[in-house]
C-alpha cells in the first residue's frame, strides 16, 4: 500500500509540475512564480521517488518519469494545421555571404560543444560521489542533455568567442582533474 501510493504521488506531482511549467509558457503574468511552484513539485515528486525505491534507483525513476510525462503532454497537443496554398513568385536573388562565421558556429556547437559535454559526463561519471552505476546512468542522461545545451547557447547568442572560451575551459579543466586525479 505505501509503495503504491508514493507512485502515485510522485506521478501525479510530476505530472503537476509539467503543466504548471505549460502555464507559465502560455501566460507570462506570473510566469516565474508558476516555474517555482513547477520546481517544488517536481523536488518533492524525486522526494516520493527516493522514498519508494532508495536513492540508487528512485533518482532514475524521477528523471525518466519526468521525461516520459513531457513527452506524453506535448504529444497531446500537437495541433495540425491545414496545408497553405503556395503561391508562384519569383524571389530576389541572396546577397552574397561569406559562409565562414556559420562554419565556425557548426564546429563550435558540434565539436567544441561535444568535447565540453563529454568531459562533464566523463568527470562526472568517475568523480560523483555515488555507486557506480548510478554514476554511470546519470552521466549517460545528462551527456546528450548537455550536448543539446551547448548547441542551443551556441545558436541562440552571437558572442562566438566567449562560447568557444567557455567550451575549450569546460573540456580542459574537465578532462585535466579526470585524468590527473586518475
Amino acid at each position: 500500500m505505501g509503495a503504491a501510493f508514493l507512485i502515485a504521488t510522485a506521478l501525479f506531482m510530476s505530472l503537476a509540475g509539467i503543466v504548471l511549467c505549460w502555464r507559465a509558457w502560455t501566460r507570462h503574468a506570473l510566469g516565474w512564480r508558476v516555474v517555482v511552484g513547477a520546481v517544488a513539485l517536481w523536488g518533492l515528486s524525486t522526494w516520493a521517488w527516493i522514498a519508494g525505491f532508495g536513492p540508487e534507483i528512485g533518482i532514475a525513476l524521477a528523471l525518466e518519469t519526468a521525461a516520459l510525462l513531457a513527452l506524453a503532454f506535448i504529444l497531446t497537443r500537437i495541433e495540425v494545421r491545414p496545408a497553405q496554398v503556395v503561391r508562384d513568385r519569383i524571389a530576389p536573388p541572396l546577397p552574397r555571404r561569406r559562409h565562414g562565421r556559420g562554419i565556425a558556429r557548426a564546429l563550435t556547437a558540434g565539436l567544441l560543444g561535444f568535447a565540453a559535454a563529454i568531459g562533464l559526463a566523463v568527470l562526472f561519471a568517475t568523480r560523483a560521489p555515488l555507486a557506480e552505476q548510478t554514476r554511470l546512468i546519470l552521466a549517460a542522461l545528462a551527456m546528450p542533455s548537455l550536448w543539446c545545451g551547448a548547441i542551443a547557447w551556441t545558436v541562440c547568442d552571437r558572442r562566438l568567442l566567449l562560447q568557444i572560451g567557455v567550451f575549450l575551459g569546460l573540456a580542459a579543466t574537465s578532462a585535466g582533474i579526470t585524468f590527473i586525479t586518475a
